[in-house]
């Protein structure tokens, strides 16, 4: 019997004429010889549904358009399905037309979701079987000529392929990896068998004995792809390990290097990160060198080794920790490290510091500071430093007042700080001068003492210094500003004129545990002893300072810009601070020789004993200083009226000047400190300029040897002043929008994840340099830097002048292709500095960049393309050259 439905069939119209179906033939019931169901089915097609029972075949039923079957999770669509009733089987196909296949197989499980040209699965089993099979996981798809579905999700595949490339049933993608078997285990991992690569259909001589990749997206412990290459110490075969994720709160992972010439590394990196609470990260990268033949005079031996670690956090909205250590060897740097920045680095640094606050402007902070000068081997230590602050505070204030109604005590305002410092100071001697005092090897070669051993061995920092005054330096500051601002609004003969005005006074207090003393030796040098015990070095200045504002305005008026601001901002002060080198302080001492009788220099004003300090800090002369300056501010306005009539004008900077200086009545010559011209300006919001010049009020001697006491101001001569120094300081920026041809735009996009399993900052990583399109009618962007500087240094009669011209730019020569440079010429040496030109195209699925440093210290090339997959970028990529160091060559 045949039981035929047309039209739109469905759920309702389904249930309905299954319960008929079930009333007048019980045998159509699914459940009736297998137990194993137990849920409903639930099925509709658009266009019919046809049941056939007692047919030869079996009670059969199809739907045709639109077709979807549903059970406990389970979907199956096509354009028609087939129901095997007795033997519990769905099988589903699509159409061929005349414009292609529609209406294909889809088989969803969960996020599981596969496609076919035919589709068999067994609802009592759970078991499917599909032809010519896709599906796809993150940013990969897999093809199977045939694939299996057991009943715990797992899929075997046979005749497999994977690929990143989104290409269409018919088509084949520009690169793909195959295998005979594959096999997908509980939706997280997809094994494999021996795999080759082909390029579209040909096979390249490039395998694996197997292969597997997560299947889910997100974090996963698994095995780091390495890299593979040659350099100086022979053929490696690096950054390969193991990334383990840990838990959503921290990920650790381990890397490995090898080299056949006896070099190996190992480099783990620990994270971790509690959301407003922690984070941080902990790398180190030991290598052992070994670059050379055995029995080569210049092998080389050696350990490197880079610690870095950060971390910071927040203990409370008043308390924080953060740390920034990097305790890295020279020579890691210079010949390990593949960053550009790390090998020309000039000094390292490391901090950890811990800040709290409290009311009332109060804060402490502990902290321990590290900084090294690589060239010279010289460490400067904080361990550790503690200091105080108290915010401004008025204690006659009274609560309510303000403004006129405050008396003038009421102005008065103080702050505190401290700063205790323990210092260790590292300034290691010359080979010259250690092997001049002994310190060499057997064969003859100083002993090179680091700055870690000489902190814990007093022997080793008097050797490796020659110095005898003790490796850690205590010493204390405290210091109390007062002032007391207040403004004047009236001034006699000026009429109302806001002028503020703020005497002030500094008291500085340094406490020492040592002090110096010195003698001079019959040799003419100068010995120093250090004598225990407490110091205190109190100092201060006081002074006073006004400032005022005054507006002028210009109606002038060119097109837009109408009006002409101009701002004067002049302000003077005066300082005042004694000799604290003289006797009456106790500062200083007179310098004595061996017999114990002072030593006297004869100047111009007669014998006058040579005095020392004996702790650091002590300001010696008298000072009586005016210092002025005036800053000056030119402004306009553009006024600009939009089609609804809203005022849209804005005020515009259009230059400042600004000019200082000093006077000094206590000094005996040279009472006028150099004069401070500086202006800047930027036209049009594109160009700008900076200028700054100092000027010596002074002559030169006829020899240019010197300055003397004689003033450069000359009515006759139009002479104001002497140029010592000029700085010109331009830039402009250009950028501009092509509009871009929908067909010309790349179906793909340029973002390229790290490599591996780890999470983005692990690993070893790719430098995205294409550009990211997307959208009909995109546009693509360029710029164009342009900068210039200008010096010029006379201190004397020499004069050195340098002026360099440089150019950056960064344009698109289709949305494809990416073209970045930067050079420059200096105009004195006559000759072009550092070049560098970048040339990269995006293609589907790779990219392929080009760079080149054709001359100077750094000059290099380098070529790459690789695969967009992050999981396979460093897998599937082809760099040249290989070598990035020790032969002119720097890859990408």
């Amino acid at each position: 019997m045949t039981i035929t439905a047309n039209g739109d069939v469905v759920l309702g119209q389904l249930f309905r004429l299954a319960a008929v179906g079930l009333l007048l033939f019980p045998q159509i019931t699914w459940a009736q010889e297998t137990e194993s169901l137990t849920s409903p089915i639930e099925f509709s097609a658009r266009d019919s549904l046809v049941l056939h029972f007692d047919s030869g075949a079996g009670d059969i039923g199809t739907l045709t358009g639109n077709a979807t079957v549903s059970y406990e999770g389970v979907q199956l669509s096509a354009y028609s399905i087939t129901l095997l009733l007795d033997q519990d089987e769905l099988v589903a196909q699509g159409l061929a037309t005349d414009s292609g296949f529609v209406g294909s197989p889809v088989f969803s499980e969960g996020t599981e979701t596969l496609t076919g040209s035919r589709l068999a699965y067994n609802i009592a089993t759970r078991r499917g079987r599909v032809t010519e099979a896709r599906t796809q996981f993150e940013e990969g798809f897999i093809q199977a000529g045939i694939a299996k579905v057991r009943e715990d999700s797992t899929i075997f595949i046979k005749d497999g392929l994977y690929t990143t490339c989104n290409c269409g049933p018919d088509e084949t993608p520009s690169y793909s990896l195959r295998a005979r078997r594959m096999k997908v285990v509980d939706q997280k991992w997809v094994y494999t068998g021996p795999i080759q690569l082909f390029i579209f259909n040909i096979p390249l001589p490039v395998w694996l004995p197997f292969g597997f990749l997560p299947y889910q997206e997100g974090r996963r412990s698994g095995l780091l792809a390495p890299e593979y290459g040659e350099d100086e110490r022979g053929f490696f075969l690096r950054n390969w390990g193991w990334y383990f994720a840990m838990n959503d709160n921290m990920d650790t992972q381990i890397r490995f290097g090898l080299w056949t010439k006896g070099s190996w590394q190992v480099n783990p990196a620990f994270r971790y990160n509690r959301r407003d609470r922690f984070s941080g990260n902990l790398n180190v990268d030991f290598l052992h060198e070994r670059s050379g033949e055995r029995d080569d005079p210049d092998l080389v031996k050696r350990n490197n080794l880079s610690f870095r670690w950060t971390h910071n956090q927040t203990f409370s909205p008043t308390s924080r920790l953060s740390a920034n250590v990097n305790l890295t060897s020279s020579t890691y740097l210079r010949t390990v490290s593949y960053q550009y920045d790390d090998n020309v680095r000039q000094s390292i640094g490391s901090s950890i510091q811990f800040n709290r606050t409290f009311r009332g402007s109060r804060s402490i902070s502990l902290s321990m500071r590290q900084q090294q000068v690589i060239s010279t081997g010289s460490v400067d230590l904080s361990l550790p430093q503690f200091s105080f602050s108290q915010g401004t505070r008025a204690p006659f204030k009274r609560e309510n007042s303000s403004g006129q109604d405050q008396r003038w005590y009421e102005r008065l305002q103080y702050s505190v700080s401290s700063r205790i410092n323990n210092r260790y100071n590292f300034q290691p001697l010359s080979d010259e001068e250690l092997i001049a005092n002994g310190d060499t090897l057997a064969n003859g070669q100083p002993i090179d003492y680091p700055w870690y051993e000489a902190l814990l061995d007093e022997g080793k920092y008097q050797a490796a210094t020659g110095r005898t005054d003790g490796r850690i330096r205590f010493a204390a500051t405290h210091r109390v500003p007062i002032s007391a601002p207040f403004a004047i609004r009236r001034i006699p003969l000026l009429g109302q004129v806001r002028l503020n005005f703020s005497p002030n006074a500094n008291y500085t207090e340094d406490w020492f545990i040592t002090s110096e003393r010195q003698t001079l030796l019959a040799d003419g040098t100068t010995e120093r002893t250090t004598e225990q015990g407490f110091f205190a070095l109190r100092q201060f200045n006081t002074g006073a300072s006004a400032n005022t504002t005054i507006y002028g305005l210009f109606p002038v008026k060119l097109g837009q810009y109408q009006g002409l601001r101009h701002t004067v901002r002049p302000r003077v002060g005066f300082s005042y601070r004694p000799d604290f080198a003289g006797d009456t302080w106790g500062y200083t001492r007179p310098l004595l020789d061996q017999a114990g009788l002072p030593v006297v220099d004869t100047l111009a004003t007669g014998p006058t004993p040579r005095r020392y300090s004996i702790v650091t800090g002590v300001q010696s002369g008298v000072q009586k200083a005016i210092n002025f300056g005036i800053d000056n501010t030119f402004e306009t306005k553009r006024v600009s009226i939009d089609s609804t009539g809203s005022d849209q004008s804005r005020v515009l900077r259009l230059f400042t000047l600004n000019a200082s200086s000093s006077y000094n009545f206590a000094a005996d010559s040279l009472r006028m400190s150099p004069i401070r011209i500086s202006a800047r300006t930027n036209i049009l919001g594109q160009f700008s300029i900076n200028f700054s010049s100092t000027f010596s009020p002074y002559k030169l001697s006829p020899d240019g040897s010197r300055i003397v006491n004689e003033y450069v101001f000359s009515l006759r001569d139009l002479a104001i002043a002497r140029l010592t120094q000029l700085s010109v300081r331009g830039s402009m920026q250009l950028s501009g929008r092509t509009r871009t041809r929908t067909a010309d735009m790349p179906t793909g996009t340029s973002t390229m994840p790290q490599f591996g399993n780890s999470v983005p900052s692990f690993g070893t990583g790719i430098n995205n340099q294409f550009s990211q399109t997307s959208g009909a009618g995109g546009f693509e962007n360029w710029s164009l830097n342009l900068s210039f500087v200008y010096q010029i240094t006379r201190p004397q009669l020499v004069l050195r002048r340098s002026a360099t011209v440089n150019t950056g730019f960064n344009f698109s020569l289709t949305p494809t292709w990416r073209v970045r440079g930067q050079t420059g010429y200096d105009l004195e040496r006559k000759q072009i500095v550092t070049t560098t030109l970048n040339l990269s195209k995006e293609f589907e699925c790779w990219n392929m960049s080009f760079r080149w440093i054709p001359f100077g210290t750094y000059q290099s090339w380098g070529f790459n393309l690789h695969v967009k997959s992050g999981r396979l970028a460093e897998f599937l990529r082809f760099q040249q050259p290989r070598a990035e160091r020790n032969r002119g060559f720097r890859g990408i």
